[in-house]
């Protein structure tokens, strides 16, 4: 992916993971106040100690939070993104706190298990994989990467289930595990579409999908 397009896409998501952290905070501090009297907590009494119990048990809730915000690490989408492919669908919300799993372009891959055993994400990493999941030609897509010199993995998935999860025929997903682009058949214009994922895109070119 060319360095532009990746910076484009990384700010993003850096500022979307400080304004949870700010928002944590903010939520917390008013929530604190009002747990308990401030002259109760330090009080040698038996409603001093339900106090600290009390501020103890909602800083551990509150700070999980921000310590394990799921949402901000698995579910954020390069949305929208110079080096991924829109297909047209809504944009999931956003959560910082739970991951609702989703092929949308931008999002990370979800897993699922494949009959042999390993996970989905096992087969991402090395390079760029198309994971067909009908029989769709994929020729096209795999002249266009290695002209390229952009290395290509094709992957035909049969599990119907995780066809499901992934809601498109051809999937194309990044070396860093998110969907660069998905549709039900190939693309218009495959050089294009590599260009692009790549972060050398084609001004003014239909890629479709």
């Amino acid at each position: 992916m060319g360095r532009t397009g990746a910076a484009r896409q990384l700010r993003p998501r850096a500022a979307a993971g400080l304004r949870a952290r700010r928002g944590d905070v903010a939520l917390q501090l008013p929530a604190l106040r009002s747990a308990a009297p401030r002259d109760e907590i330090c009080a040698p009494t038996p409603a001093g100690e339900a106090a600290r119990r009390e501020i103890g048990a909602l800083l551990e809730q509150e700070n999980e939070k921000s310590w394990h915000p799921v949402g901000v690490h698995l579910g954020y989408i390069y949305h929208p993104s110079p080096i991924v492919v829109p297909d047209g669908t809504r944009k999931p919300a956003d959560d910082t706190i739970g991951y609702a799993p989703t092929a949308f372009p931008g999002a990370r891959a979800p897993h699922a298990w494949l009959d042999d055993g390993r996970s989905i994400l096992d087969l991402f990493g090395a390079g760029f994989v198309l994971l067909a999941f009908a029989d769709v030609p994929t020729a096209a897509l795999e002249r266009a990467a290695a002209a390229r010199g952009v290395p290509l993995a094709v992957h035909r998935i049969a599990e119907r289930e995780i066809a499901g999860l992934y809601g498109r025929k051809l999937v194309l997903v990044r070396p860093d595990g998110h969907v660069a682009w998905r549709g039900d058949r190939p693309p218009q214009d495959a050089p294009a579409l590599i260009d692009t994922v790549r972060g050398t895109p084609s001004k003014g070119i239909a890629i479709g999908g």
